[in-house]
């Protein structure tokens, strides 16, 4: 490099704004004031080895023994799994679409019944206000668009409220579902499908 000192005109331009142009000539003239920087030590121009990793190699006894801990711990999770699902029925048999006014809508799954006639379901909702402490919505069975039969009680937060409900009826019995507001029949949600 020379020691001639750069044309600042030459590097920047003719076409700066007086105020930008000023700034610039001043942090130019800093920089020529400045020097160039230091020369780099040798320590620091040459480049440094990577730390080398130390591996402790386990005894075969040890190795042994943490496959054998590892393995009892994968049954266990798996078997903790199969037991608490092998009490859930998870079997959907029919899913049910609901619509109301202003986008409310739901989906009822309906899952297999138990041996005793009992209907689990799981009824995901959306777009239904938050009701007062106190006040609930209703899921029912109706025949000819009349409540017939509860299957359950609820409560709505933001967005979207998955809640479990049950229906022990024989619901080739009904025509359709409805939620209302719990102590009224005005249908919030409805479907004719069963």
């Amino acid at each position: 490099m020379s020691d001639r000192p750069l044309d600042f005109d030459a590097l920047v331009g003719d076409d700066l704004e007086p105020t930008e142009r000023a700034r610039l000539l001043r942090v130019h003239e800093m920089l020529l004031e400045a020097g160039p920087p230091p020369e780099l030590t040798p320590q620091l121009s040459a480049p440094q080895a990577p730390p080398r990793a130390n591996v402790i190699a386990l005894p075969r006894r040890r190795r042994g023994a943490v496959l054998l801990i590892a393995a009892t711990f994968v049954l266990a999770v798996f078997g903790a799994g199969w037991l608490s699902g092998a009490h859930r029925n998870t079997h959907v048999v029919k899913t049910i679409a609901m619509i109301g006014p202003a986008g409310a809508h739901a989906s009822l799954a309906v899952l297999r019944a138990d041996s005793a006639g009992n209907w689990p379901m799981v009824m995901k909702i959306s777009g239904l206000a938050a009701l007062p402490a106190g006040q609930t919505y209703a899921l029912w069975l109706t025949k000819h668009g009349k409540l017939e039969a509860s299957c359950g009680t609820f409560t709505v937060g933001e967005g979207t409220t998955t809640v479990n409900l049950n229906a022990p009826y024989k619901l080739k019995e009904y025509d359709g579902w409805i939620v209302v507001r719990s102590g009224t029949s005005q249908p919030l949600l409805t479907t004719t499908e069963t």
